[in-house]
């Protein structure tokens, strides 16, 4: 077998593998609603796609071991609205531990009830 032919036989598999790999993972959503873990607010619609260009995933997905093991939030969060955070070890919703804790963190975002709930962010 050629040099050549060995190279492009080699470029297809790992593009192969590298595509299947995407489809196993899935393509995380351009938007998130947070619906859930909300006893007194309404709902909370931010852009994905934004925060994703710009945040290391396991920042916010902070049990999974890699990038292909992130689940949604709510599969551990908003199980109760009117419950505090167990996994944070904090009394308060965890999505305002985390969210709004990294906005403030950060300087950057909004911290502010009416600036999250009830519009896209």
């Amino acid at each position: 077998m050629s040099r050549k032919l060995a190279v492009v036989l080699i470029a297809i598999v790992v593009a192969t593998a590298f595509a299947a790999s995407m489809a196993i993972a899935g393509d995380p959503p351009a938007q998130v609603t947070i619906d859930k873990s909300l006893a007194k607010k309404g709902a909370v619609t931010f852009d994905h796609a934004k925060h994703s260009e710009t945040i290391d995933c396991m920042k916010c997905h902070h049990k999974a071991a890699s990038k292909e093991e992130v689940k949604s939030c709510f599969e551990c969060h908003g199980k109760d609205p009117a419950a505090s955070d167990p996994a944070s070890g904090k009394a308060d919703n965890p999505f305002h531990v985390q969210c709004k804790g990294c906005h403030k963190e950060q300087a950057n975002g909004p911290t502010k009830c009416k600036e999250c709930h009830g519009g896209a962010k």
